[in-house]
């Protein structure tokens, strides 16, 4: 009786492992089917390397990885579904093209090599601005025109903005060009331009001394250190329609109207011409005309239109909050 116990307990035991040795034998071949199938098909893991070794052979990745990858020179096969050929810009209209996939894919590279071309002397390869160019920093959410959507009054701010400010410029001589309806005026007459001189003749409505409390009340509004009492008689001046009246274009806050293209003066970041006192006593004296040329028959249409869309999706979307007015 324990003989044959035994001997079942050992065939059993020998069933057993066969099953086991079976499963094993199995799991290997499937892990080298498995192997064998990566080595052709990489799994989704290794994409972002495929990128990387493509922006390693002389193109330029625009995008994270993981979707179609973009590049500032793509291959003509690239084109179709998500990527659009540059000429099929030409027809479609600026904000239009901000809502497409496949659309804005190409004016992202093409602008972005529009912009390189064109825009980065002035306004930086980083498009923040170079100080000694005065222009604007183009990332931050401040917009020196109106635009020209309907429901907010120009408030809201669309591509098709940006692309009129491109094609036409700022007081470039073009008649649709921004800023013709006004400049920072020259307080002190010899300074003024044909334009000024036309409008208000030499006449001098405020002293060199009261020219320094026009600056101390500027500093005042942007945050930095002032005298009191001097900020006090130049915020007088600023209200003062028949001396300073800084406010018709700068507004009674100081904030700027974005119909002139006026500084907001309670941001110091934004001024074109320096924020500090010897700057502001410079600009009131001798006034500002700024010009940025247009590029209207410079740059193909669908140019025009890739940069726009390049520059408006640079910039930042909610407002920085200004500091306390005092």
């Amino acid at each position: 009786m324990d003989r044959r116990l035994k001997q079942e307990s050992a065939f059993g035991m020998r069933n057993r492992n066969c099953r086991w040795a079976s499963i094993v034998l199995v799991a290997l071949a499937a892990a080298a089917c498995n192997q064998q199938t990566s080595t052709k098909a990489p799994s989704p893991q290794t994409a972002p390397a495929s990128q990387t070794a493509a922006a390693q052979d002389g193109k330029t990745v625009l995008n994270p990885p993981g979707g179609h990858p973009l590049v500032d020179n793509p291959d003509p096969d690239e084109y179709g579904e998500f990527l659009a050929k540059p000429e099929e810009l030409a027809s479609v209209p600026t904000n239009e093209i901000a809502k497409s996939i496949r659309l804005n894919a190409t004016a992202t590279a093409v602008g972005r090599v529009v912009y390189a071309k064109n825009c980065a002397a002035c306004h930086g390869a980083d498009l923040k601005g170079k100080p000694e160019a005065h222009a604007p920093d183009l990332t931050d959410d401040d917009w020196r025109f109106s635009g020209d959507d309907l429901p907010s009054g120009g408030v809201n701010k669309l591509p098709s903005d940006v692309e009129w400010t491109v094609r036409y410029g700022v007081r470039s001589g073009n008649p649709y060009a921004r800023g013709v309806e006004a400049d920072m005026l020259a307080f002190d007459p010899q300074y003024r331009n044909a334009h000024d001189l036309g409008d208000f003749g030499r006449i001098k409505t405020v002293t060199p001394e009261e020219i320094e409390e026009l600056a101390e009340y500027v500093l005042q509004l942007s945050g930095q250190q002032a005298d009191p009492a001097k900020a006090a008689q130049g915020k007088a001046l600023f209200l003062d329609n028949a001396k300073g009246n800084c406010f018709d274009c700068h507004t009674e806050e100081g904030i700027g109207n974005p119909a002139l293209g006026s500084t907001n003066l309670t941001r110091k970041e934004t001024y074109l011409y320096g924020s500090d006192r010897a700057s502001i006593i410079e600009s009131i004296t001798k006034g500002r005309r700024g010009v940025m040329p247009a590029f209207d028959g410079k740059l193909k249409p669908e140019e025009l239109k890739a940069v726009s869309v390049f520059v408006f999706n640079q910039a930042a979307k909610d407002p920085a909050t200004p500091p306390a007015t005092p």
